[in-house]
């Protein structure tokens, strides 16, 4: 019987948090659909204190998929704030890598970062949009 109870405790803070992780990358897709931005729970990479979202953008309107990754991140970063519970999913830095097609079978793939307080304010506009991209081209990187 006591082997027991610490295998049940594990499998409660596991469900646990797994609920927040689920609130977030939620919280992502819908945000992401709301644009007509095509993502899956596949392409997010949920770190302690850094999420990483990985899209694939057509040849004319990476900025747009740039803008629409960030802005879903602060979107779920402030959702999971407002809902002030003790496993909330509140990573400090948010990476987004948009890959870009330059040719059949070949991608240009632009990576850039920023803290969950400037993709906050660019979700609830307190940050314009051409402001912040001329924030984050300062550090892109190309691969």
């Amino acid at each position: 019987m006591k082997s027991k109870i610490p295998l049940v405790l594990l499998i409660v803070l596991m469900v646990h948090s797994l609920n927040a992780n689920y609130a977030f990358k939620k919280k992502v897709k819908a945000v992401c659909s709301a644009y007509r931005v095509d993502v899956q729970s596949s392409q997010f990479s949920l770190e302690p204190n850094q999420f990483t979202i990985s899209l694939e953008s057509g040849r004319n309107n990476f900025e747009m998929f740039m803008l629409v990754g960030f802005a879903s991140a602060g979107q779920a970063i402030s959702h999971q704030k407002q809902m002030n519970l003790s496993n909330s999913y509140t990573p400090s830095d948010i990476t987004v890598s948009v890959s870009v097609p330059i040719s059949k079978g070949e991608f240009n793939t632009f990576i850039a970062s920023c803290k969950s307080e400037d993709a906050i304010s660019l979700a609830n506009g307190i940050l314009d949009s051409s402001v912040f991209m001329q924030n984050i081209m300062k550090n892109m990187e190309i691969q």
